[in-house]
């Protein structure tokens, strides 16, 4: 049952930046890439976080408040409480992908990336975008999993200067996709969803918001245009975001 919780042992933990930290547990959980699981801190509170893999079970977690303060606190050996998994997921099959990051957004497109390599005649181009070189997430992951990368920071200290949305559009002008996967700040999802639009390619957004209850639709804290994001989402068709 996805509602029980579960406990795990942190098996091993990764520090990826100054603020990112990737969990692994000594437990695996059946999940499809875009999902998530909620992580619960007794007596205080539940997040959500997107799976990063399912077996074993890793989260990417970023320090942002006081609960992910506590989970960065953490030590090998010790221990987490998670519900899940809740939340659609991406679609995909064979063929030549794009997935696009910003920030620690790029964190659950890894888990899609992954599963889509399996696939035959499958290959992944990969952008990730962040403030500077010491925010960038996962560039060696993806290049380790046989993605071709691209990293672009908003003041050139690593790859090109420029926000995500401008490599993309670059690469939309050489080069053709099956499909779009994009996770990241809104207004970069934004761009990413109209430049796929424009060049006639269907995309998907991996939508990232703040909610209590965890896939049951009860708060409403999460609603876009209609939707619950917990409940109906994380992953939408791109179209959503288009104005």
């Amino acid at each position: 049952m996805k509602n029980q919780y579960i406990t795990a042992r942190i098996r091993s933990i990764q520090k990826e930046t100054e603020h990112v930290k990737t969990f692994v547990l000594d437990t695996s959980l059946p999940s499809k890439p875009g999902q998530y699981v909620m992580v619960w801190i007794p007596q205080k509170n539940e997040k959500p976080f997107g799976i990063v893999s399912p077996d074993p079970l890793t989260l990417t977690i970023a320090q942002v408040g006081p609960f992910t303060k506590e989970i960065h606190s953490l030590k090998i050996g010790d221990l987490m409480t998670f519900r899940g998994p809740y939340g659609s997921s991406f679609h995909y099959d064979s063929g030549n992908y794009l997935l696009v990051g910003g920030g620690y957004g790029i964190v659950p497109l890894f888990f899609l990336a992954s599963r889509i390599l399996k696939k035959k005649k499958s290959t992944v181009t990969v952008v990730i975008g962040a403030k500077t070189k010491r925010d960038l997430v996962f560039l060696n992951r993806f290049k380790k999993l046989g993605c071709s990368t691209y990293a672009s920071t908003d003041d050139g200290t690593f790859g090109e200067k420029g926000f995500a949305g401008n490599m993309v559009k670059k690469l939309l002008e050489k080069k053709s996709f099956k499909k779009i996967y994009t996770c990241g700040p809104r207004p970069m999802m934004e761009q990413v969803v109209i430049l796929a639009e424009k060049y006639h390619i269907p995309s998907e957004v991996s939508m990232e918001s703040f909610f209590k209850c965890g896939g049951i639709g009860l708060c409403g804290e999460c609603s876009l245009k209609g939707y619950l994001v917990c409940k109906d989402g994380p992953v939408f068709d791109g179209s959503l975001l288009i104005p």
